[in-house]
């Protein structure tokens, strides 16, 4: 699956991708919809998985790394190749404030996951896209590094960003990707890429209830059984964190999953064309993303396409299907 696309693959319409990720599936306590992410875009017959890139967000990033590298043997794809990224955001002295121990970016010995994001791009224009799932570190300095990237990358599409609406949290003003490093955010969004933005308002329309981790359970494979025991997790931790939000009763949101399915099903997701900007410096709206819908006379030009409405149901029936074609 690592290997380079078929001639006969490429004809049949089948999306090579470069996933960047803060995968956390496997850590208890933490997040778990990076690691469905991952594991849709495995068993998604129209993608074809050429790399895996890490970054630190919703765990470190040595153990986003080696999360992924056991979730991808487990999903029997040892043979994507997983490289490990930025440890901290583009800007060292705008840590998160939760995380002010960490370092910056890092490079470490072997190759360094912006520059595999340069050569993978490159080497193929027009044909690769990345899906970033985490904070934009390694993707805004793939750009920095190369910014013919920008011209030759397919598309970019993240997950990130709130557009038609407020985390409604003080503490956490952006979307818990931007406002991680909001630098990087701002350079991605400026790069002249095309972008596609999967944002939090619509993301949390797509859930997952404990009933249906409990059918993972029940499902052949050792995917199934992992996916339901921090999934399960992770409900109750969000019950007891955020214990007055209505929609974070019984389910949990699955954010990144929706953005690798809208590659292979975008008819899911409405898409409107948008100038997008975020907010870098002020503490009080840290990663808060601006959305000019165009809607005005002489509007300003777009740089991206945000997703305003999601069909809930299509994308559960779709991530069920193809949850039951993992190995």
């Amino acid at each position: 699956m690592g290997e380079p696309l078929s001639e006969a693959a490429e004809a049949d319409g089948v999306r090579r991708v470069v996933l960047d990720t803060d995968l956390a599936m496997g850590a208890p306590g933490s997040d778990i919809d990076d690691g469905f992410a991952l594991a849709l875009a495995v068993a998604e017959p129209g993608l074809h998985l050429e790399l895996v890139t890490t970054v630190g967000g919703n765990t470190d990033v040595e153990t986003a790394t080696r999360l992924s590298g056991e979730l991808l043997a487990m999903l029997g794809a040892a043979d994507v190749p997983v490289v490990r990224g930025a440890g901290g955001p583009l800007n060292p002295r705008r840590r998160r404030p939760d995380r002010d121990h960490l370092p910056g970016p890092d490079t470490p010995d072997g190759p360094y996951a912006a520059a595999e994001i340069v050569r993978v791009v490159m080497a193929a224009p027009g044909e690769v896209t990345v899906v970033a799932i985490g904070p934009l570190t390694n993707v805004a300095l793939s750009l920095l590094l190369e910014p013919r990237v920008a011209t030759r990358v397919r598309e970019i599409v993240v997950m990130g960003g709130v557009y038609l609406g407020a985390t409604n949290v003080g503490s956490m003003p952006g979307e818990f990707n931007f406002w991680s490093d909001p630098d990087a955010a701002a350079v991605v969004l400026a790069s002249g890429a095309p972008l596609r933005l999967v944002g939090l308002d619509v993301t949390r329309q797509v859930r997952l209830t404990r009933a249906e981790a409990e059918e993972l359970r029940r499902g052949s494979g050792r995917f199934g059984p992992l996916a339901a025991e921090h999934t399960l997790g992770w409900i109750e931790h969000q019950e007891r964190v955020k214990p007055h939000e209505e929609i974070e009763q019984g389910s949990c949101a699955l954010h990144d999953p929706l953005a690798v399915a809208a590659l292979a099903r975008p008819g899911l997701v409405t898409w409107k064309p948008a100038r997008v900007e975020v907010e870098t410096a002020s503490s009080t709206t840290r990663g808060v993303a601006v959305a000019d819908l165009l809607m005005w006379e002489d509007p300003p030009e777009a740089n991206c396409r945000v997703a305003t409405a999601v069909d809930a149901e299509g994308f559960r029936s779709y991530f069920v299907d193809r949850m039951a074609m993992l190995p």
